[in-house]
């Protein structure tokens, strides 16, 4: 985690650079500012995700699925921080918010995607959710500057979200 202090891409890039480093050699499901699917990770430098299908800009992902139990020691994240500029009026607001409603159901949309999940965790410029069927592992990590929306919602209409065909569902288990 070391690029924070040295870097104006503190908001978004790169702690999702460091989420993607922590996952590297994983298959994850991603989901950038024009695409999404299934690849493996190879390496992560310099402000670019290495992997099968091609090299992959950071400030381009929006987010990724992943399997934590791959990750020894757990996910680690930056600490929240208070920030200036233009992370103070786009990502600080939306963390936030998500901090009041961790542990809550939640329908995130984001650039290029949406999610239905329980909040599990915040950190500087990354939200965690989890699924919320005790069974799956899979967490998924959501740039918080790629937000567009957030909708808390009760255990019924969870329910009745995560029954219908969601094709941008980034739960699910990536595959193998």
């Amino acid at each position: 985690m070391g690029h924070f202090d040295k870097s104006i891409c503190d908001c978004c890039v790169c702690p999702m650079q460091c989420v993607l480093e922590q996952l590297a050699g994983q298959t994850i499901d991603f989901v950038t500012t024009v695409s999404s699917g299934t690849t493996n990770l190879i390496s992560v430098d310099n402000f670019i995700a290495f992997t099968s299908i091609g090299n992959i800009p950071i400030c381009q992902f929006t987010g990724v699925a992943f399997n934590p139990a791959l990750i020894p020691g757990g996910l680690k994240l930056k600490l929240i921080s208070k920030n200036k500029g233009e992370c103070a009026c786009c990502e600080d607001p939306i963390t936030n918010l998500l901090i009041s409603l961790k542990g809550q159901f939640v329908e995130i949309e984001f650039i290029k995607g949406s999610v239905g999940a329980i909040v599990n965790d915040i950190g500087e410029g990354i939200i965690i959710l989890r699924a919320p069927e005790p069974t799956s592992p899979i967490l998924a990590a959501i740039s918080s500057c790629s937000v567009t929306k957030i909708t808390p919602m009760n255990q019924q209409q969870f329910s009745q979200m995560s029954s219908s065909s969601n094709p941008n569902h980034l739960l699910s288990p990536p595959a193998t």
